[in-house]
């Protein structure tokens, strides 16, 4: 989120910053921030923030996918260790190495690290021009033979506080047709209502001090749950153009809108929510349930 976002954030919640303020927030403690100083004591106070969409200019994409990729080689070298590709061809044994996928190949597909690249031999349909995952195999004439692949994944032990709130996620909000969210406090207080996801975008939640991120996304094939699966083990959302699509912050929520069935189903600790086009689904903090729009 851009720093004229966030003002626009607390000017609407009736929050000033003074320059000082200002020149110091940033993403990461904002919600922090709008908490403490709007005053939220009680139980039934929430906060969204303005749904972020990951649009970025060109020229700012070639540091994101550096940075995607020094982000999911870290998380993958915490499971495993790993060398170079330069230096693995030099190995005449198994050994491990982390890259990202370049390209494919009439045997599998070429991938890459900081050192160089080298063709890998294999046939897998979940592996796509982009991931970075980690490889465990043995190089021959060149060649990479894997027998086990690394996925950077969504960590065993992940436990969402869960908030005690209700959310309806829903593609027709007020008038209009586009996706959007109603978050209501347990009580009756009023409710708010969040729209500008685009085609995938995120939204965090704040609740006295614990903090909720939903992420949706949509796109025109029908996404499956084991396809939901498989984004969340890459932790990228598959999207084109200059975005950031890495996901470096693990969603309590994934909503999948404007799919072609309506499901739930829990990978670990992520709450995967599927919605066809006519369509909403209500969470109150433990149950989903659908109804048509």
């Amino acid at each position: 989120m851009e720093k004229m976002d966030i003002l626009e954030l607390f000017l609407k919640n009736g929050v000033m910053l003074s320059p000082e303020e200002f020149e110091t927030i940033d993403e990461k403690n904002y919600m922090h921030i709008l908490e403490e100083k709007r005053g939220a004591s009680s139980k039934d106070d929430i906060i969204v923030s303005k749904p972020r969409t990951g649009r970025i200019s060109c020229d700012q994409f070639v540091r994101a996918s550096v940075n995607k990729f020094e982000f999911l080689r870290g998380i993958i070298l915490k499971k495993t260790e790993a060398v170079s590709i330069n230096k693995a061809k030099k190995v005449f044994s198994e050994v491990t190495i982390i890259g990202r996928v370049k390209e494919t190949s009439q045997r599998g597909f070429i991938i890459e690290d900081v050192t160089g690249e080298a063709e890998v031999v294999y046939e897998n349909m979940d592996i796509s021009v982009g991931d970075v995952i980690g490889m465990k195999g043995y190089f021959k004439e060149n060649s990479f033979f894997p027998s086990q692949v690394v996925w950077p994944d969504i960590p065993l032990d992940n436990v969402p506080k869960p908030l005690g709130i209700r959310m309806t996620l829903t593609t027709k909000v007020k008038d209009g047709r586009m996706p959007g969210l109603i978050v209501c406090p347990d009580s009756e207080k009023a409710c708010n209502v969040v729209t500008g996801f685009g085609r995938a975008g995120s939204v965090n939640i704040t609740k006295h001090g614990s903090s909720l991120l939903l992420t949706a996304y949509s796109k025109d094939a029908e996404i499956k749950e084991e396809d939901a699966v498989k984004i969340l083990k890459k932790r990228s959302l598959p999207v084109d153009g200059p975005v950031e699509n890495v996901m470096e912050e693990i969603p309590h929520i994934i909503w999948f809108f404007d799919n072609k069935r309506n499901w739930v189903k829990n990978y670990r600790g992520v709450i995967i929510i599927s919605t066809d086009s006519e369509s909403f689904a209500d969470y109150d903090g433990q149950e989903v349930g659908f109804g048509k729009l």
